[in-house]
Formats: C-alpha cells, sequence, structure tokens
C-alpha cells in the first residue's frame, strides 16, 4: 500500500469512527430529551393535582362561609361569597376540565348558579342553600377523584348517560311543577297561576330539543297562535298564558288545563325510554341557541306575557348541559374550543342576569334594541361555537 493509499485509508478509518461515536451521540442526546420530556410531563401533572387539590380546598372553605351568611340571609356577604367562590374556581377549572372532566361537569353545575346569585337584587336563600350543599359534594368528589384511565369514548358515554339524568330530572320536575302550575288556572287564582307559569316554562325550555323529537307532543304542548291553523284545537302553555294576561279570563281553561298536566307526563315518561347521542344532543342544542337568536328574539314566543327572558336563559341552560356532556372529546380533539366555549356561557349568562330585578326576569318589553340585539349576537355566537363541535364527535 502506497503512502497516498495508507493515509486515505486512515482517514477514511478515523471518518467512519467519529461518524460511529456521532451516532453514539445523537442516540444518547435522542434519548436524554425523551427521559426529560417524561419527567416535566409527570412533574407538570404533579403541579395541575396539586394545584387543583389546593384550588378545590379554597373553594370547599369559601362555600362553607356562603352556607353560613345563607343560614343569617346577609345577602352582602352572600353576594360577595359568591364572587369569590367563582374567581377561586376560575383559578384552577381549566385543570380539572382537562383532569377530571366527569367531576368538572358536577362542580360546574352547581358554581354557576351561585356565582350568578351575586348579580340578584333579592336572594332565595332556601333554593341558595340547597344548591351550596350540592356544591360541597361535587368538590367532595372532586378532592377524592382519581385522574381518570378511561378512553374518550368511556368518558363520553359516561358524560351522555349523566345527561340523561339531568334530562329526566328537568322532566320530571316540569310534570311536578305544571300540575301546580294548573291547580292555580283551575282555582281562578291569577296571580299564582302567572308565577307558576313561570316556573314551570323553566323546565320545559331546558329540554325542549328533547320534547321536539316525540312527534306532535311538542306542538300540544308548546304551540303558539301562530302555529295552528285552527284556533279550536290550539292547546298547551300558550292557550292558557294568553288568557291570563290577554283575556283576563279563565273561562273554560279547565279542559286545557287539565291535557297540558297530561301532556307533559307523557313527555316525562317517554324520555325514561329514549337513547341519546352525542351529536343528536348538539344538533338539538344548535337548534334550540338558533331559534333563540334568531325568531325567539323577536318576541314571539311569550308574546302575551313577556316572559321570553326566563325562556333565554332556560335554553343556554340546557344547551350548556349538553356542552358539559361533551367535554371528554372536546379534550382530546380541541381544548381551546372548551376554553371559548365556557367563556361564550359564562358571558351570556352575566348579560341576562343583568336584566333581573328582586330576583326575577325584566319583561321583554322593557328592554332597549341596544340590549336585544346584544343577547342576540351573544346567543349566535354561541351557537357558531357549539357546532364546532358537531365536527369532532
Amino acid at each position: 500500500m502506497n503512502r497516498q493509499i495508507k493515509v486515505a485509508s486512515v482517514i477514511l478509518a478515523a471518518a467512519l469512527v467519529l461518524g460511529a461515536c456521532a451516532k453514539s451521540n445523537d442516540k444518547s442526546n435522542n434519548e436524554q430529551p425523551a427521559t426529560a420530556v417524561q419527567t416535566q410531563q409527570n412533574e407538570s401533572a404533579s403541579a395541575d393535582n396539586s394545584a387543583i387539590r389546593e384550588g378545590t380546598l379554597k373553594v370547599q372553605e369559601e362555600t362553607k362561609k356562603l352556607q353560613e351568611a345563607i343560614e343569617k340571609q346577609d345577602t352582602d356577604e352572600v353576594k360577595r361569597l359568591s364572587k369569590s367562590i367563582n374567581d377561586a374556581w376560575l383559578a384552577f377549572e381549566n385543570s380539572v376540565r382537562q383532569t377530571f372532566p366527569l367531576e368538572y361537569t358536577e362542580v360546574e353545575k352547581y358554581e354557576m348558579p351561585i356565582f350568578s346569585a351575586s348579580a340578584y337584587d333579592k336572594i332565595d336563600f332556601a333554593a341558595l342553600k340547597v344548591t351550596a350543599e350540592k356544591l360541597q359534594g361535587a368538590l367532595e368528589n372532586l378532592l377524592n377523584a382519581k385522574q381518570t384511565t378511561g378512553n374518550t369514548s368511556e368518558l363520553l358515554a359516561k358524560a351522555v348517560a349523566n345527561y340523561k339524568l339531568y334530562v329526566e330530572e328537568q322532566a320530571e320536575q316540569l310534570a311536578i311543577q305544571t300540575k301546580v302550575f294548573v291547580e292555580a288556572v283551575k282555582a281562578g287564582d291569577f296571580e299564582k297561576a302567572k308565577l307558576e307559569y313561570v316556573k314551570a316554562r323553566v323546565f320545559f325550555e331546558n329540554i325542549e330539543p328533547i320534547a321536539e323529537s316525540f312527534g306532535d307532543l311538542d306542538p300540544r304542548i308548546d304551540a303558539r297562535l301562530a302555529d295552528v291553523e285552527d284556533e279550536s284545537e290550539w292547546t298547551g302553555f300558550h292557550r292558557i298564558e294568553k288568557a291570563l294576561w290577554l283575556d283576563k279570563s279563565l273561562v273554560g281553561m279547565d279542559q286545557y288545563a287539565d291535557q297540558l298536566v297530561k301532556d307533559t307526563e307523557e313527555l316525562r315518561d317517554k324520555i325514561k325510554s329514549i337513547e341519546l347521542e352525542p351529536t343528536a344532543m348538539v344538533a338539538g342544542a344548535m337548534e334550540l341557541l338558533n331559534e333563540a337568536a334568531i325568531s325567539k328574539i323577536t318576541g314571539e314566543e311569550e308574546i302575551y306575557s313577556h316572559t321570553d327572558l326566563v325562556d333565554f336563559a332556560a335554553n343556554v341552560d340546557g344547551s350548556k348541559n349538553v356542552y358539559l356532556a361533551i367535554i371528554p372529546a372536546l379534550n382530546e380533539k380541541n381544548p381551546g374550543l372548551a376554553d371559548q366555549l365556557d367563556k361564550q356561557f359564562q358571558l351570556l349568562e352575566q348579560t341576562l342576569s343583568k336584566h333581573q330585578t328582586n330576583g326575577l326576569f325584566v319583561t321583554y318589553d322593557k328592554l332597549t334594541t341596544e340590549q336585544i340585539r346584544e343577547i342576540s349576537d351573544q346567543i349566535s355566537q354561541l351557537s357558531n361555537l357549539m357546532s364546532q363541535t358537531a365536527s369532532i364527535l
């Protein structure tokens, strides 16, 4: 071998050795970051869980103070603590939504009504007491929760099952409250009938998309005069609404009152056997919000009583329960959308709460055009966000 070839061979050998070393170093460098990433993820998860525990304990403490204020019927303190609880919850709710989606749903269900109380002129202490007790139970479950190990489809199935329980509960309360309303109608007690009418409407509007799936049952319960060709065949809530607020006479209303009880009880019984699917639930929520933003916003729904804001608030609450049910899928495929929906629901709920006096919504005819437009725009935006969830289910 001549000198040039020998030198070249040495250089080539050195290059091969250096290349092998480089590959070895590359492999080592690649392995180290992977280990570091895993360690970082574990540390991050541990930090999140620690923050969740600390946050939960703080909300529990504030809720205990709220319960004491409720017992004393201290309105100012209740309002202050309601806001304090919400502030504490907002500080860590995103971590809860990602780590414990089912427990998050339960806390959110009771925390938001408590926060809403901070804007009320008049506090319903009895109702708030029950809600605070349920919030404490949900917080205790969160405190003892173990990180979810099921896959998204399993979690979604459990969440939908929880939504089914919500729908059944609302249907049961609708049947009960309708009986109270009907008793007042048949007794000729106008003032009580008007009050109970509003209460019953909340439970129906919460689950209206479900009611619409049962053929002519929804029209029998909820048809407006403009929806029927023959007024003699018109039945349901709005038939009696007209008698109470426009005709100011309940003569002949007994037959419609009795039929309304039968129809709401039929709805309650049918809902027990209904099978719910996430996509259909979202479609129903979107349809409800679109209807609220486009047609109901004109005041056509409660044309005689002008209690439309009650309907809007119930529609939003019903749609929010659909959103809560699909959080497992949002966590996996679009957590950013979950953040947007959460904020938009809060914004709309706060906007609606501004239009209350003594704990009751003002009548719709008291709103200005600008106020109506604000509500319509926010409902439309919420509907648009909900529509984006359809693609991930």
